[in-house]
């Protein structure tokens, strides 16, 4: 049903006895609005009418209510008007028709009514309903058409990030789950584009209606969030509906029904098992394991936790994770670049991990110090599975002195198979801090690929040189490059090493992604191997358990009350890092 159509039906129900009662000379929401982002009336005192579709944020500084036009009007501009008078927010409710005077402003690019200096009471309608809207937003509509309207979603809603949830009650929702654009095309004007019409067409923020931050209890999901009652990412909504509003950050829907959350993507339990006789090597982001070892106050470390208290949820969590990936070779990311020493983080992160795996690990030791950066990567092995052959190598010289990690290598040997193989464990320079220099070739060129392309191109093919001289000074034909590259998967860097002959090992099953980032999936986590280690591949395999959840289970207890620490918190795999690890298991 076409919006003009539905008022002129509410207009038929209401009282002509009491329209009457009302004076007849008001200024149409239509005409408020306007066509424009902003009221071409703003600052204009006058006088409108229309039934009321909702309270908004009820008890706050903020409150107010939302009219609705009775009548038909320009298609073009939006037909409700949000009235900033919290007053009325106590006195009127929803199909409530009301005359109103006051003041037209933009409150946060919302176009409003503000110094209220009379409300008129003209009667009811008895059956005002939501517009029917679906996503993505047709051609020719705009959020901005919408401003203030009641709408009513009949299609499932995918979940696509629950960044905010914790701050600010809100998580943001798509007709479908969103991947980011150079995950599936080459970069260039149309993954640009692409990512815009993402935004502008297919996203929604659903609000949690408080006008709070930090809520405690949290509305979403039903239940409220707990460790145990997660809300991930693929996961749906159904019955969605609610007023359209907006304000700095945006849209958003202030939900005038809970909706139905239906867990469309549930938790994945531990990884397949490993054959008996396999290798498994897995690639893991810790994210930040710091435990400020070396500094003259330990706490809060330089990029982790806080406190002893948060190392030990931290911790808890990781090792969990990490002896369920049943791996021969771990490659880490984001160790804190302390030493070997008994007390530095990779030499605590092992020590704690011993005590819950099957078997023991031992970690590399690298001759020189592994770069300058505060983090670095490093690899775990089990004893019992493989042995160490060769020496530890790590690339120290460009483009790897600065930016992307000196990428460390080290050759072992299959005990089950007596295979060499040498692994590769790398973290290229992120996508963030972007030069200031706007002519700079790592500049963001607007492609899909953001900032430091150039340099993380460079280091890939760097790698790739590197490995085929054998620096371990084991001569091998199997070998992996695998860890955070900090690029997805169409992108310049992870082409190049494909370029290059390595075999991009793709998950046949289950997730593709390991990183979800402003709603959009992907992965920036990725494994390349040598073709004659590729054709040894059994399973590859990106275990879904951060990614997907929400930050709000992670270990930090910032911003959350003494009940939510409690309540959100599990020393279980999930959330334990913002990247999800990868397992890759050859057969020979």
């Amino acid at each position: 049903m076409k919006l003009n159509t539905f008022l002129l039906l509410s207009t038929a129900l209401l009282s002509t006895a009491a329209v009457a009662e009302c004076t007849a000379d008001y200024t149409a929401i239509y005409d408020i609005q306007g066509t424009g982002d902003s009221s071409p009336l703003a600052g204009q005192q006058l006088t409108t009418r229309g039934v009321v579709t909702a309270v908004v944020y009820p008890d706050s500084k903020a409150a107010g209510i939302v009219l609705r036009a009775t009548e038909p009007g320009n298609s073009a501009a939006s037909s409700s008007l949000f009235i900033a008078h919290a007053e009325a927010a106590t006195t009127y409710q929803p199909g409530q028709l009301l005359q109103i005077s006051g003041t037209v402003a933009e409150i946060n690019q919302l176009t409003s009514l503000t110094n209220v200096s009379r409300i008129s009471d003209c009667g009811r309608s008895s059956n005002i309903r939501p517009f029917t809207l679906k996503l993505p937003l047709p051609a020719g509509q705009s959020w901005e058409q919408l401003e203030g309207a009641w709408l009513r979603f009949e299609q499932p809603l995918t979940v696509n990030d629950t960044y905010s949830l914790g701050r600010y009650g809100e998580i943001t929702l798509a007709d479908k789950r969103l991947m980011a654009a150079t995950e599936v095309m080459l970069p260039g004007k149309e993954a640009a584009a692409l990512t815009r019409t993402q935004q502008e067409r297919h996203m929604l923020v659903l609000d949690d209606g408080l006008y709070q931050q930090n809520p405690d209890p949290l509305l979403f999901p039903q239940g409220g969030l707990t460790a145990d009652n997660t809300l991930r990412i693929g996961d749906t909504l159904t019955g969605v509906e609610g007023v359209l509003l907006q304000d700095e950050r945006g849209y958003r829907l202030l939900p005038t029904k809970m909706p139905q959350f239906n867990a469309q993507n549930p938790r994945p339990p531990k990884p397949q098992s490993k054959p008996a006789k396999a290798l498994r090597i897995a690639s893991f982001n810790v994210l930040n394991y710091f435990n400020g070892e070396g500094q003259p106050q330990p706490f809060p470390t330089r990029r982790g936790a806080d406190t002893a208290a948060e190392l030990e949820r931290q911790q808890a969590k990781l090792i969990v994770a990490l002896a369920a990936l049943d791996a021969d070779v771990i490659g880490l990311l984001e160790v804190e670049n302390n030493g070997y020493s008994p007390k530095g983080a990779l030499a605590s992160l092992t020590a704690a991990l011993n005590k819950v795996a099957d078997k023991p690990y031992r970690f590399i030791i690298t001759k020189d110090q592994p770069g300058s950066d505060a983090i670095k990567v490093a690899l775990l092995y089990r004893p019992s599975s493989v042995s160490v052959e060769g020496n530890a190598a790590m690339l120290l010289s460009k483009p790897f002195d600065w930016g992307s990690r000196p990428p460390l290598a080290q050759s072992f040997r299959h005990l089950q198979s007596n295979e060499l193989v040498t692994v590769s464990i790398n973290h290229f320079k992120s996508k963030g801090s972007c030069p200031k220099d706007i002519a700079s070739k790592d500049a963001d060129q607007h492609d899909g690929q953001a900032c430091w392309n150039a340099l993380r191109t460079l280091s890939a093919k760097a790698l790739s040189d590197w490995l085929a001289s054998q620096p371990t000074g084991v001569k091998t034909d199997k070998q992996i490059i695998l860890g955070d590259l900090n690029a997805y998967r169409m992108e310049n860097p992870v082409k190049m090493l494909e370029q290059q002959g390595w075999t991009y090992l793709k998950a046949e099953t289950g997730p593709q992604y390991s990183y979800v980032y402003r709603g959009r999936t992907g992965s920036l986590d990725h494994a390349l191997a040598s073709p004659a280690l590729a054709k040894n591949l059994a399973t590859m395999q990106h275990w879904a358990i951060n990614a997907d959840e929400p930050v709000l289970l992670d270990y930090n207890v910032e911003f959350k009350s003494d009940n939510l620490q409690q309540l959100l918190y599990a020393p279980s795999p999930y959330r334990s890092s913002d990247h999800d690890p990868l397992i890759a298991t050859f057969q020979f």
